[in-house]
């Protein structure tokens, strides 16, 4: 009995735990505000906010990076993961970040001082978006797991980072009295692409194999459900529509768009967290196999 349990991964679906639960929850952290950070500074270059470039900065270093550098089993040692920049993104994601800190703090630098280059400008760009593609692609490079193993979780994440990082920017100009009309319109325009990158997703994954329609329906009817519909879909997704949808009919009230914003990230969070969660190991050996 005891073999049988021993090697039961070999020939059922087995569930991921390494990335969400216990030290793995520091991981799912991490990605999330990594990307939120890189996505709120990369939407912040194009509309020139110094203050969104700088929360942008912070929420990816001070959060992201310092969720993943407590995460790594012996962080004194982060350094040795940036050596295999060739075969892990872990480690692309590790130079990524290097690279977001000290270029970002030069242009952060320029920018507060009154300066501007284009050169500084475009790089911070390139970086940003390797940054809000890193998590999705660490994902995806994972064949034994097929819910990850897609170019749509790294197109997904990358929508929801930027959704939440227009999001965030949208309340700073708000806070400081700026327009922010321009910017709604831009919320609304992911609001739909999220939305359709999120169908779009799940329909794929519930017909590519069985082990991934076993994962579909872990996240939808399972042990997960209940997050996925009153987090990712009624917080997350419904709520935003409906005050977008007062928004175009006419004026929002301030707390009532901070509190849509606010759901977005909570919705970003529990979409993350349902994906690494109802994650299913394929069997080695099928049962035709024995």
């Amino acid at each position: 009995m005891m073999k049988r349990e021993t090697y039961e991964w070999m020939v059922k679906n087995t569930p991921q735990t390494e990335w969400i639960e216990g030290k793995g929850i520091l991981l799912y952290l991490a990605f999330f505000f990594i990307e939120l950070g890189a996505g709120l500074y990369f939407v912040s270059l194009f509309f020139g906010s110094k203050v969104g470039m700088l929360l942008g900065w912070l929420i990816c270093l001070g959060l992201g990076g310092g969720f993943h550098f407590i995460y790594l089993g012996k962080p004194f040692r982060f350094y040795r993961a940036v050596l295999k920049p060739g075969t892990s993104w872990i480690s692309r994601g590790m130079i990524f970040v290097g690279l977001f800190a000290v270029v970002g703090f030069i242009h952060l630098v320029v920018v507060w001082q009154g300066g501007g280059s284009l050169f500084l400008t475009v790089l911070m760009g390139v970086i940003a978006f390797l940054e809000t593609i890193y998590a999705g692609f660490a994902l995806s490079y994972v064949a034994a797991i097929p819910i990850w193993n897609t170019a749509l979780v790294p197109g997904l994440y990358t929508v929801a980072s930027f959704w939440g990082g227009m999001g965030l920017l949208v309340v700073i100009n708000l806070m400081s009295g700026h327009e922010i009309e321009r910017m709604e319109s831009w919320v609304r325009v992911l609001l739909v692409a999220y939305g359709f990158m999120m169908v779009l997703y799940l329909l794929t994954m519930r017909y590519r194999s069985h082990v991934a329609a076993a994962s579909i329906e872990r996240m939808v009817k399972g042990d997960q459900a209940g997050l996925f519909w009153g987090g990712v879909v009624l917080v997350g997704f419904v709520y935003p529509c409906v005050v977008n949808m007062m928004g175009l009919a006419g004026g929002i009230a301030p707390g009532v768009l901070v509190t849509a914003v606010l759901c977005e990230g909570l919705g970003d969070l529990s979409m993350r967290y349902c994906i690494l969660k109802s994650a299913l190991y394929a069997p080695l050996i099928t049962a035709r196999e024995i």
